[in-house]
């Protein structure tokens, strides 16, 4: 294994192990009000919304290789993932909960799934 697959690798690993954190914290949680009506929901948001910045993160890192894993997955929207971790590294406070709620119970599953394919094959 080259170095940049040992890279493409542990990146993949850091973004499956943040959307297993997200299903754990958001377990049982399926709407805004889940979230934001306890101080353990809102911890739980919050947790889940860093970790989110951590997956889009990766994946901005991912695109910048020349020859990156994500090509071929053109049902994963990997610039908005990209652009949500600028909303929230820069606007923190205009965070739209909606949004990050919808993305758990929407999109989660589908990006998990392509994301363990894209560890068999690196």
């Amino acid at each position: 294994m080259s170095d940049n697959n040992t890279t493409i690798h542990d990146r993949l690993e850091d973004i499956l192990e943040s959307i297993k954190l997200i299903e754990e914290w958001s377990k049982g949680r399926t709407t805004v009000d889940d979230f934001m009506t306890s101080s353990t929901g809102v911890m739980a948001f919050n947790a889940c919304v860093m970790r989110f910045q951590v997956i889009g993160e990766h994946v901005g890192r991912l695109l910048a290789y020349d020859e990156h894993p994500l090509d071929e997955y053109h049902h994963i929207p990997w610039h908005a993932i990209y652009g949500l971790r600028n909303i929230i590294s820069h606007e923190y406070a205009n965070i739209d909960e909606e949004i990050i709620v919808s993305v758990i119970n929407k999109d989660l599953g589908p990006l998990k799934s392509v994301i363990e394919e894209l560890l068999r094959k690196y």
